[in-house]
């Protein structure tokens, strides 16, 4: 018997956030379920900026308010203009909603992030991680 390993959604918990607005437009829509997004304020969600931390899964939107998963193992897409993430090490994000391996400690960036999560599987053909968040 051939078993595959899935590890999206294992252990999922999700949070509600309200989107960021810019200019009285909601930042985040549909089109961005799947993507990485980040803290932007009070229980405030956006892309975020190149390097920030993780917060977790963008799952759903409605209204100006979106489910994000936010524990568990969460298959995120891969930044193609950065450094691919390494299994077992962490991510940031790219400002974009995707990710990518994390800075060693003394590398990060004034205002940067260290990284969140542990990647679990990296899959170069699909452009995406596993990661546990």
């Amino acid at each position: 018997m051939t078993r595959i390993v899935d590890n999206e959604g294992i252990g999922a918990l999700y949070a509600t956030a309200v989107i960021k607005q810019t200019a009285g437009v909601f930042d985040l829509s549909e089109e961005h379920v799947g993507t990485a997004v980040c803290l932007d304020g009070n229980n405030t969600i956006s892309h975020g900026v190149d390097g920030g931390g993780l917060l977790g899964c963008l799952e759903y939107v409605a209204g100006g308010y979106a489910a994000v998963q936010i524990g568990g193992v969460a298959r995120l897409p891969v930044s193609t203009a950065k450094t691919a993430p390494a299994v077992g090490n962490r991510v940031v994000v790219d400002g974009a909603g995707a990710v990518y391996q994390a800075p060693t400690l003394t590398d990060v960036p004034a205002g940067g992030a260290i990284g969140r999560g542990v990647v679990l599987r990296y899959d170069a053909e699909s452009g995406t991680c596993d990661v546990l968040l």
